[in-house]
């Protein structure tokens, strides 16, 4: 693994990599761990009660969804980046008509999770606006993480499946026509991490919405869409 040029910041990390024994799936899965395990902190509720009982309830709503994401932002940065100084090499690559294919596969996967943005407000998703909105008129508004958004969204890619971003990371890394050592060890560590994801939001979803969010459920497919709709189940797209 290479650490000559890469920033004074990671050195230490790659030090500790190059100081186990050279397996190169073991490296990625630690880093990959690492990664998730950091993600995993800053997303649980212990963590956001535990920021709240220390920094308050205006803290939370203006700064603490801007920081997850920065944090989130920064540290996957960090794994793409340890994770290209560990040596790799190609397993597989598809024939060009399938080449194509899986492309075509991967682009209608980021173009559906794309549209599930059209159902939020994307500033605030993010953080900038509960940011923006304190500095500029010193208003705190929201839940605790500072969202205003109380209704379970239903319509568009959400009558369609209950995760569509999930659904699209899933496509976006299987459906890699080109795999590489590395690159296969990322994608089932991801696609486990999505997978538990959906979990997760599953039981935060129930917890916050109770009987709209089962009904929810009865009617819309977690993950694999539904080809066929039987009459007086599920919802038109």
């Amino acid at each position: 693994m290479r650490s000559d040029s890469c920033p004074l910041i990671l050195s230490p990390v790659l030090r500790t990599l190059n100081a186990l024994p050279q397996s190169i799936m073991m490296h990625i899965i630690l880093i990959f761990l690492l990664f998730a395990l950091i993600h995993s902190i800053t997303v649980s509720s212990w963590f956001k009660q535990a920021c709240l009982n220390a920094f308050g309830e205006a803290w939370m709503r203006v700064w603490y969804r801007f920081l997850y994401n920065t944090v989130s932002l920064v540290t996957a940065l960090a794994a793409i980046y340890l994770i290209s100084q560990v040596p790799d090499r190609e397993i597989w690559t598809a024939p060009l008509w399938l080449h194509w294919a899986m492309r075509g596969i991967q682009f209608a996967g980021l173009a559906f999770g794309a549209l599930s943005f059209e159902h939020m407000d994307t500033s605030e998703f993010m953080g900038f606006r509960q940011v923006w909105r304190y500095l500029i008129h010193g208003e705190t508004a929201g839940n605790i993480e500072g969202l205003r958004s109380k209704e379970l969204v239903r319509t568009g890619v959400y009558g369609i499946v209950r995760h569509p971003m999930y659904l699209a990371g899933l496509v976006i890394f299987t459906f890699n026509p080109i795999i590489t050592v590395n690159g296969l060890t990322v994608t089932v560590l991801a696609d486990l991490y999505f997978l538990f994801g959906v979990c997760i939001e599953e039981r935060r979803f129930l917890k916050i919405f109770g009987d709209e969010y089962r009904e929810y459920r009865r009617q819309v497919p977690r993950l694999i869409p539904r080809l066929f709709y039987r009459r007086g189940q599920g919802t038109k797209p």
